[in-house]
């Protein structure tokens, strides 16, 4: 698994709309000028500034797919990093050049929604990609340094790094043990849907990362099912929680998505961490997926390693 190049300041961001549109009070023209005070020059792509009939998507399936694979391939363009989540990211994935993207990899940059591009860009091109905030996240920039400081300490890693959550957030401990392996998943729904795709997670040998956002206790439990019924969990070395933001429970309120997480787990052989805040939370972490992934069950610890 290769490792992008370092951004540094000044260099060149591209940004994509790869999913939903951004909402009417969070124009791109103004993350674009945010994105520049962090000290980087800013293109748009034609994905932000586009629609659809049905609303729901950023642009049609074939200018997105247009940027991402035009970002990769454009020798000014040095990082993508995409303007928000939401859906239809699945829509681009027969639509992107694999060979070109393998061959020019970049720091590409967002979450939720773009966990499908990260499992299929891991997968198809072999180099690392990054779990964290997306672009119109930097409007709240001044009110969350945490989130900001994580991000860059993942994109200028060196040979290793410790995953540290914001204060007053602790890694809590489901199963114990020790494991390795390639970090890899993202959004439990996003990675649920990929089953039986030509895209379907690979986890063998991996620790697994996942979280999710408003989805009912009953619904989480339902997919943890289909994922164990796929040998998806079993296959893996070591699994890892994120927060599950606003995931109730209708019938008993008490029992949230950690106490689930600890009964479904409570005959599990291998480690299980809980509460890695790289998720639908702020503050948030940065992970770079593909990295090589240490955790440590019985101190709630969790380490990466530059694969280069």
């Amino acid at each position: 698994m290769q490792f992008p190049s370092r951004l540094k300041k000044g260099d060149t961001i591209l940004l994509v709309s790869l999913s939903s549109p951004l909402p009417e009070n969070q124009p791109v023209e103004t993350i674009a000028a945010e994105v520049e005070k962090l000290g980087f020059r800013v293109k748009i792509g034609n994905s932000c500034r586009s629609s659809t009939p049905a609303g729901y998507a950023a642009a049609p399936a074939k200018v997105r797919a247009a940027d991402l694979n035009g970002g990769f391939i454009d020798p000014a363009i040095d990082a993508i990093w995409c303007t928000r989540g939401g859906s239809t990211s699945w829509q681009i994935l027969s639509l992107l050049d694999y060979s070109a993207i393998a061959a020019h990899p970049k720091p590409f940059i967002g979450f939720s929604d773009v966990t499908t591009l990260h499992l299929a860009i891991q997968q198809r091109c072999g180099f690392v990609t990054f779990h964290g905030p997306t672009a119109n996240r930097t409007l709240d920039r001044a009110d969350d340094s945490f989130s900001w400081q994580s991000l860059w300490s993942a994109l200028e890693m060196g040979r290793c790094l410790n995953v540290v959550n914001p204060p007053g957030e602790e890694i809590r401990t489901l199963r114990p043990g020790r494991a390795c392996g390639r970090l890899t998943g993202g959004n439990l729904s996003l990675v649920t849907t990929s089953l039986g795709t030509p895209w379907q997670i690979n986890a063998k040998d991996c620790i697994l990362y996942l979280e999710d956002v408003g989805e009912d206790v009953y619904a989480l439990e339902e997919m943890l099912w289909q994922l164990k019924a796929a040998g998806v969990p079993g296959s893996a070395a070591g699994l890892v929680f994120g927060a599950f933001t606003g995931c109730r429970n209708a019938y008993r309120a008490e029992y949230g998505p950690e106490e689930l997480l600890r009964d479904f787990f409570a005959d599990w052989k291998k480690p299980v961490l809980y509460n890695v805040r790289s998720a639908h939370c702020s503050p948030m972490v940065t992970l770079p997926l593909g990295t090589l992934c240490e955790i440590d069950g019985g101190r709630g610890e969790m380490t990466l390693r530059c694969p280069c």
